[in-house]
């Protein structure tokens, strides 16, 4: 397998965002991170209300949230942890997954939402963190090729120029494919690009392209390549938009920690109830909503934004935890029973009763 590096003019960036949420490798990596707040300042009838800061990839007008961005249009987010003490401060970084990771090294963040690969490398570097729940537990991905690349199948990626980024979720979700495909990744050239994948692609640099299934619909939907394959019928090879939060922050202030799980399991139940409330919810203004109406319409049930942490989501992160071992990436197994932390949600589900 040959690894090429490209380098680009950047564009359609805020496209990718969600490919720069999953994670580099490395805590503190990303250098200085563009980072900004949408400064929900508690008014003076609240100023007794503690904030929680809590971040996400993205941009003020487009955080990535997964479920919780329902939850925080329709204002859940801000009513539970009203409820519980709290007022929502909500951090986007541009930078994605390694800006998180060092915020969450310098104190400067409480919670977060992001990909399970940073997460994973933060915990794994020494940065006390817990995952608390999930905001979408199959975050799927897909293989777009070239109309005339004669790829009908992930095994005619043999001999081709696949896009995937190294040390990020494509990287894992390629291993999927090579052991279920049985892929000789030697007849493979890797093109490793992450901002700048989806101008590698449409110049016709490279035959397919690892990426977010959202990406791959509206791709195809334009006439500018083919859904290969995907992860929506194999849901062990998706990967994780996870809740998470800094130990000491959540042993000290447990409530908020449950504001949180309580506002996406709303969030869950109105989009059960009104499924487009979601889809317009989660659209970017780029790709639209028909795109993401498809892409994350697979289950009638959304059971996929349970938040709760389930055997699959345990099993993920295992597979993950091996995954990024023999990379290199970590240099000893990841203790996912330490790493997740149920107990939050447990409050949750006992205050119900």
């Amino acid at each position: 397998m040959e690894v090429f590096q490209m380098k680009h003019n950047k564009i359609f960036a805020f496209l990718l965002a969600g490919v720069l949420s999953l994670g580099i490798v490395g805590c503190g990596s990303a250098g200085s991170s563009d980072s900004s707040s949408t400064e929900q300042a508690a008014s003076s009838a609240s100023g007794d209300l503690k904030p929680l800061r809590l971040g996400c990839p993205g941009f003020d007008d487009y955080p990535l949230l997964e479920n919780g961005k329902l939850a925080y249009d329709k204002g859940y987010l801000e009513e539970e942890l009203n409820a519980a003490g709290y007022t929502l401060d909500l951090v986007t970084f541009q930078e994605a997954g390694p800006a998180i990771n060092e915020a969450y090294a310098s104190g400067e963040l409480d919670m977060a939402f992001y990909g399970d690969y940073p997460a994973a490398t933060a915990y794994s570097n020494g940065v006390d963190i817990r995952v608390i729940g999930v905001a979408d537990k199959q975050m799927n991905a897909g293989v777009l090729a070239q109309k005339d690349a004669g790829i009908q199948s992930p095994k005619d990626l043999e001999g081709k120029k696949v896009i995937i980024g190294i040390g990020t979720n494509y990287q894992e979700y390629w291993k999927h494919l090579v052991d279920t495909y049985d892929i000789d990744e030697s007849k493979v050239e890797i093109v490793n690009v992450v901002s700048d994948a989806a101008s590698v692609f449409t110049t016709g640099e490279a035959d397919a392209w690892l990426t977010l299934y959202y990406n791959v619909v509206y791709y195809e939907n334009q006439g500018l390549g083919v859904d290969v394959e995907n992860s929506v019928a194999h849901p062990e090879m998706a990967s994780l938009w996870t809740v998470t939060g800094r130990n000491d922050f959540l042993q000290e202030n447990p409530d908020a920690a449950v504001a949180v799980l309580k506002a996406l399991q709303r969030a869950k139940e109105e989009t059960v109830s009104n499924p487009d409330e979601f889809f317009h919810a989660i659209a970017s203004p780029t790709l639209g909503v028909d795109v993401f109406r498809k892409a994350y319409g697979f289950d009638d049930t959304f059971a996929f934004l349970d938040s709760d942490i389930d055997s699959g989501v345990t099993d993920k992160l295992n597979y993950l935890s091996d995954f990024m071992l023999e990379n290199g990436y970590i240099s000893k197994a990841i203790d996912v029973d330490s790493f997740v932390d149920t107990s939050y949600y447990e409050k949750l589900k006992t205050s119900e009763q």
